[in-house]
This record gives structure tokens, sequence and C-alpha cells, in this order.
């Protein structure tokens, strides 16, 4: 586990403001998350530290969508995104 202070005051505020800005209300201000979490960390240890936590907001999306879904538009977009 990573105790690190400086670790813990560049991570705390880039993952609140990465959820912030995955619910769309700042823009894309997420992308500065693992740069911030970096200069505490390796980048792949912030980016490694970064992908379950948008693991578990994606499911929480998919959940919360899951009766709202248009078949014919994953009809369309379902083949060019495989590709």
């Amino acid at each position: 586990m990573i105790t690190d202070l400086v670790f813990w005051l560049a991570a705390v505020p880039g993952v609140l403001l990465f959820g912030i800005s995955k619910g769309g209300f700042a823009g894309g201000f997420g992308i500065v998350t693992v740069p911030l979490m970096a200069l505490a960390i390796a980048p792949a240890q912030a980016a490694a530290i970064m992908l379950p936590i948008l693991l578990v907001m994606d499911l929480g999306a998919v959940w919360a969508y899951r009766k709202h879904w248009n078949r014919d538009l994953i009809k369309v977009l379902l083949p060019a995104g495989l590709v």
C-alpha cells in the first residue's frame, strides 16, 4: 500500500475530479488525473490504479441505464466498435 502523503494529496483530488468529469460536469478535466498522480508515483502505476476505478464507474453506468437502451442503435454501433 502506498503511504506517501504526496501521493494521497494528488490522488484524492484527481479521482474526485475524474468522477465529476465522467458525470459530465467538469468537461474534459478528467484527463488530468493520471498526470497529477504521476507527480507522486510512476505513470504506469497511476494508470493501473485508475483502471479498476474506471471499470467500476462504467459498470455503475451500465447498471443505471440497463432498461433504457435502443436495439437499432446497437445494431449500427456494435459492428463499427468491434472493427
